[in-house]
Order: structure tokens, then C-alpha cells, then sequence
């Protein structure tokens, strides 16, 4: 007996919820043959396409399916995720508009606008994404995702008022989660509101769980303070923050390679090379290091100072410092931490221990050795400046160019520029002598990727700093006055220094 196109519909879709997709297909396939215009069939496959990452398959299923059904709203939004999925937004948003247009059954209206928003966002239309955002709310409710997208839109639109509105909101749903003060600690350093970003972040410090991204936003508030004076101590207490977080938050391997990069960074703008290069070194080495009890601190302080007994009230307050801010099993964690480092750093400390009966909890003070982190050729290629901008502080030019070698190869094209540069400014260091030969050569180069884009800034810094080191001044001025006079100021000062014989 022949089976009704009907009954394969219906067994398709129960094959497809049931996640037998492959059967789910075939299924279709065989109400197609039955019925090749039939609009639901045409559903059936391209949602089993779309499960089998069949994106082109899918969006000609969808197409089908809408042009037999014209009138149905959800066949547009079917075809409109099928572009989303597939990373054509701007054909997702022409099939979204129509199936809003149309109407859409009311299980699909929500995800319709919060899709919708979501692209506009990613696009940069960000007074659209808000419309479409606020239509989702008001059709599912709240949502944490949508609430994020709408506080950003806010905040990149200019109106950063209702984009801390927002983010308040996400911090009155979930006030132990540090997303919602993230998004308000960033629009208020986009404002430069300083002061009010610090409080933000003792706010998260009190109220949010501890992660990762609370100690990196303590590293960017701290650095920004120092742009602002220059006064160096706020780059010590970013390393202190640093600390505080590889202590803190459970350890996950690539992000203490992240700590140990952003230790790096500090300690080359401190221009402390050794202690860059123990956290570069611990960057590439992160389970050894980290277990082994490695700290981007520089301890000098403790190694000087006699230690004292502090007295009963000096203990009560750091106590209760460290309890408002991270809570009892945070406070163990770290003490486990501080413990384990005083008895790598002094073993005979052992005899004078208790001993514990050994629990099956996991242990947070250690990395999974058989985890390895990943390194990107971005991270990787980042590792190696920081080894070029280390070594070029204590001018070792053997080191310099084993790096800036790997650099100059790069497909990236600012570490490119970066490790050519560097390579020729080594070679002159070391009284090379075909080092201006090097240079003009560079020199060439860099123009011809000028003429390819004239509004690379990152060209004309290198041709700049490449005529101040060939003790070409005029031409270096001349090409310092394209720059914004922001830029502009500190190049003309080298210049000025290089020009007294002082190192530019």
C-alpha cells in the first residue's frame, strides 16, 4: 500500500525531533517524489540539511518552501536563519523584515526579533538592534543574551545612560554573575569616568563570583590611570591584581597564559626585563610554571623586610577584607594557594605540618597536566614581540633577532613590520654595514604598502622611526606632520632627542 505524503511528513519531522537525521531526510526525499512542490516536505529537508551543517542544500529547500507558500511568515524566518547560519546577514535581515511583515506564528515572533537585533548589532546598526531587541523582550520576556546585546548597542550608539540602565538590570537578575558590571565598568571607561569605573569594580569585587575577566578589567582600569598621570605605582597594582587572580579563580590553562602575558606587558612598560621574561618564559610554560609555584610578582620587598607578627586587629581587618570580596570557598582556595607556594619556597617547613587524612575534592591549585593550552598564531606572534621588546631593553641583539626573524615571516602585517624593523635595527646596533642598505630598502617596501593604502598609520610610524634612526630629521618632521597632533607630540620629541645625540 502506498504510504500518503502526509504520513511522511509526519514521520520526517518525528525522525528529525527524535535526532535521526539522516532517516528525517530520506523521508522527505520521499514525499518530494510524491508531491516535488509540497511546502512542508521542502521544510522537512532543509531542517534536516541545516542539522547536517548543509547550509546550501538547506537554503534551496527553504527557498522552495517559501515560494509555494508565500503567505506563511515562518517559512521567510526558516530561510532567514538559513542566511544567519551561514553567514550572509544581510539576506537573513531582507527574509526577517518579510516574515515580520507577514506574521509569524507566536512561538517564532520572539527568536525572530532577538535574531534580528543580534544582526543589526554584529552590522553596527545599533539604534536598530535596539528596536528589535526591545520588541523580543516584550514578546519572551527577559533574556540575559538579549539584555547584554541591547546594553552594548546602547552604549556604541552614544547613550550611555541606558546602557548602565541596562547592565544594572542584568546585575538585579543575576547579581552573582560579573557580566552586567563588566558591560558598566566599560561604557564607564569609555567615558573615561575613571573614579566611577573603580567603584564599579568594588562593586563586582563584593557582590560577583570571581573570574578571569574581573582581574583583566582591573589590569585595563589601572593601566588607564597610568595614561592618564604616568605615575607608575599603578602599574604594580595591576600586577598585583594579576596575582590576586591566578590565586583566586580556578585555574584554567589559557588563561594564566593570558595572566602571564599581561604580567609580561607591564613589566616591559616598567622596562623590567627580567621579570617580562620569567612571565614570557611562563607564558610558553604555563603547567610547570603554574604548579610549580611561579609568581609574576617580584618579591624583593618580603626578601629585605624582617618579618613581623602583625597584631590581632591588623588580622581581622585583612581577614574581613578578603571574606567581603571573595567569600568563604574563595578564602580557602587562596589559603590552600598561600600555603602550598611557603612550602615549595621553604621544604623544611614540612616537618613542623599536622598531617591531613587525604578527601577526594578536587584539587584547585593545580593544572591538569594533560590539558595543553592553545596558542593561536595571533598569541603565539604576540609572544614574540613581547621577547623583541624584552630583549631590546637590555639591547641584546642576539636574542632580537632569533624573534624578530620569526616575525619578519609573518602574514600578519603588523608583526611583519614589527620584526623587520627590529631585525635591521639590530644588524645597525651591532655596526653591520649594510644595515642603511637594509634600510632603504625597508624604507621601499613601506612606501609601496603606503601607496596601497595611505591612510596606514602603522606605515608611517616605521618610516618615521626608520628616518630618525638614518638621522634623516627633516624628513622624519615632514612626515610626523600627517600624523593627529596627539600622535604627533611624542614622535617630534624623539625626533628632538635623537637630534642632540640622545637614544631615540
Amino acid at each position: 500500500m502506498e504510504i500518503s505524503i502526509d504520513v511522511l511528513i509526519a514521520d520526517s519531522r518525528l525522525a528529525f525531533v527524535q535526532g535521526r537525521y539522516n532517516e528525517s531526510l530520506k523521508l522527505a526525499d520521499e514525499a518530494l517524489k510524491v508531491d516535488e512542490n509540497n511546502s512542508d516536505a521542502h521544510q522537512c529537508a532543509g531542517n534536516a540539511y541545516m542539522s547536517k551543517q548543509d547550509y546550501d542544500n538547506a537554503i534551496e529547500h527553504y527557498k522552495i518552501a517559501v515560494e509555494n507558500d508565500a503567505d506563511n511568515g515562518d517559512r521567510y524566518f526558516n530561510l532567514g536563519y538559513a542566511y544567519a547560519t551561514s553567514n550572509q546577514p544581510v539576506k537573513a535581515l531582507e527574509m526577517f523584515a518579510k516574515a515580520d511583515e507577514i506574521g509569524c506564528s507566536p512561538n517564532v515572533v520572539g527568536q525572530l526579533y532577538k535574531i534580528m537585533g543580534m544582526l543589526c548589532f554584529d552590522l553596527h546598526r545599533y539604534n536598530d538592534a535596539i528596536i528589535n531587541l526591545i520588541k523580543s523582550e516584550k514578546v519572551v520576556g527577559i533574556d540575559m543574551d538579549v539584555l547584554q546585546r541591547k546594553a552594548l548597542s546602547y552604549s556604541m550608539s552614544g547613550q550611555t545612560s541606558n546602557g548602565i540602565e541596562v547592565a544594572n538590570q542584568m546585575k538585579l537578575l543575576a547579581p552573582t554573575e560579573y557580566l552586567g558590571y563588566r558591560i558598566a565598568f566599560n561604557i564607564l571607561l569609555q567615558e573615561e569616568r575613571l573614579e566611577e569605573a573603580e567603584k564599579e569594580l568594588d562593586r563586582a569585587e563584593r557582590f560577583a563570583k570571581p573570574v578571569k575577566e574581573l582581574f583583566f578589567d582591573w589590569v585595563a582600569y589601572e593601566n588607564a590611570r597610568y595614561e592618564l598621570d604616568g605615575d607608575k605605582e599603578h602599574l604594580y597594582l595591576a600586577i598585583d591584581k594579576i596575582f590576586e587572580g591566578l590565586c583566586v579563580v580556578e585555574p584554567e590553562v589559557n588563561s594564566i597564559v593570558d595572566s602571564y602575558i599581561n604580567a609580561a606587558e607591564i613589566y616591559i612598560q616598567l622596562e623590567n626585563s627580567n621579570m617580562a621574561l620569567k612571565c614570557i618564559n611562563a607564558a610558553e610554560n604555563p603547567i610547570n610554571s603554574f604548579n610549580e609555584g611561579f609568581s609574576v610578582k617580584q618579591l624583593t620587598e618580603l626578601e629585605t623586610k624582617p618579618v613581623v607578627k602583625p597584631g590581632q586587629r591588623e588580622i581581622d581587618i585583612a581577614v574581613e577584607t578578603v571574606r567581603r570580596k571573595y567569600g568563604e570557598q574563595k578564602i580557602e582556595r587562596y589559603g590552600r594557594e598561600m600555603a602550598a607556594k611557603a612550602r615549595r619556597n621553604s621544604p623544611d617547613l614540612e616537618k613542623n605540618m599536622t598531617p591531613i587524612a587525604q578527601n577526594h575534592e578536587s584539587d584547585y591549585s593545580k593544572l591538569d597536566v594533560d590539558v595543553n593550552p592553545v596558542y593561536s598564531q595571533e598569541k603565539t606572534e604576540h609572544i614574540y614581540r613581547l621577547y623583541v621588546a624584552a630583549y631590546t631593553i637590555v639591547k641584546d641583539n642576539e636574542h632580537i633577532k632569533v624573534y624578530a626573524s620569526k616575525l619578519a615571516n609573518s602574514s600578519d602585517p603588523q608583526s611583519k613590520y614589527i620584526g623587520k624593523y627590529s631585525l635591521i635595527k639590530a644588524l645597525k646596533d651591532e655596526g653591520y654595514p649594510k644595515a642603511d642598505e637594509e634600510y632603504r630598502d625597508f624604507l621601499t617596501y613601506l612606501r609601496n604598502e603606503m601607496i596601497k593604502d595611505p591612510t596606514d598609520l602603522l606605515v608611517l610610524t616605521f618610516r618615521i622611526q626608520c628616518h630618525i634612526d638614518l638621522g634623516e630629521f627633516e624628513e622624519a618632521e615632514k612626515l610626523a606632520d600627517l600624523l593627529s597632533d596627539e600622535m604627533r607630540k611624542p614622535i617630534l620629541e624623539q625626533i628632538k632627542t635623537a637630534q642632540s645625540g640622545g637614544e631615540a
